[in-house]
């Protein structure tokens, strides 16, 4: 699932929903240009570390309808003092068996780990949010389905989050660490870890059918940085430990890792 795909989501999401707002609030219309590179797991479950360049641009309309050209569409349906509840429309890009240079790829192509399990094309994904903020404390569930592509399971991620402003720059920033989890459906599981007699064939990577269940544990820290009134800094740092039948997968256990390590550095510039 991490993969140069996916992973714009992490870089997007570990920044701290009241950072983000405050470039939001200055204008009904505001455009951030970001830039940066992420050290991310090759595939979800993977023992490869791959490190990628990461551009995008995110537009935002009255901090209540957010356009990123990696995250997707999100829009803040309600919004209460303390609670959120919103739509998403995201695209997940799939896998590919066989590793490829990517034009953003700034490492070396990892090794062929799962040549032989076939492709899994990507998937539009729709679904929804609810966001619970009281003090420093920001607590976040995200629920997702797929409806046109290469899997129609259910996934999903739990965090919760405690910001803490300190002065930089002489200016505030803010630092966000906190517990994460994720989970899925058995389609969902399926799709990405199951593996079929002649998928074992050809990978020669033992038979498996994986259950839905919690798929991952772990922690989450990011430090948001204002550098001006324009530019901001974004590092983030994460460890997921994968468990359940997915940590117990024979792609995993064959050839992965249960231990899934994230880090990268982003520059935004808001106008």
């Amino acid at each position: 699932m991490k993969t140069i795909t996916t992973i714009a989501a992490t870089a997007l999401t570990i920044l701290p929903a009241f950072a983000s707002a405050q470039d939001a609030s200055k204008e009904d219309f505001s455009v951030t240009v970001s830039g940066g590179f992420i050290a991310t797991p090759s595939f979800f479950g993977s023992g490869e570390t791959d490190v990628f360049a990461i551009p995008n641009i995110t537009m935002s309309y009255r901090d209540r309808l957010t356009v990123s050209l990696l995250e997707g569409l999100s829009y803040d349906a309600y919004q209460g003092e303390n609670i959120t509840v919103g739509a998403l429309l995201k695209y997940d890009f799939g896998r590919e068996d066989s590793p490829v240079h990517h034009d953003l790829l700034l490492s070396d192509v990892a090794d062929a780990e799962i040549t032989g399990l076939g492709d899994i094309d990507g998937t539009i994904e729709v679904g929804g949010y609810v966001e619970y903020t009281l003090g420093s404390l920001q607590a976040k569930l995200e629920v997702r389905t797929g409806v046109d592509g290469g899997h129609d399971g259910t996934v999903g991620e739990f965090e919760v989050a405690y910001n803490m402003p300190v002065e930089a720059f002489g200016m505030t920033s803010i630092i966000s660490v906190g517990p994460t989890v994720s989970f899925s459906d058995d389609s969902y599981a399926s799709t990405f870890f199951d593996v079929s007699a002649a998928q074992s064939s050809d990978s020669r990577i033992s038979e498996y059918d994986a259950d839905g269940g919690i798929m991952s544990y772990g922690l989450h820290a990011s430090a948001f940085v204002p550098l001006n009134q324009n530019v901001s800094m974004v590092g983030f740092a994460e460890f997921d430990q994968l468990t359940g039948d997915v940590g117990d997968s024979s792609i995993v256990q064959e050839r992965g890792s249960e231990d899934q390590m994230t880090a990268g550095l982003m520059i935004n510039y808001t106008f």
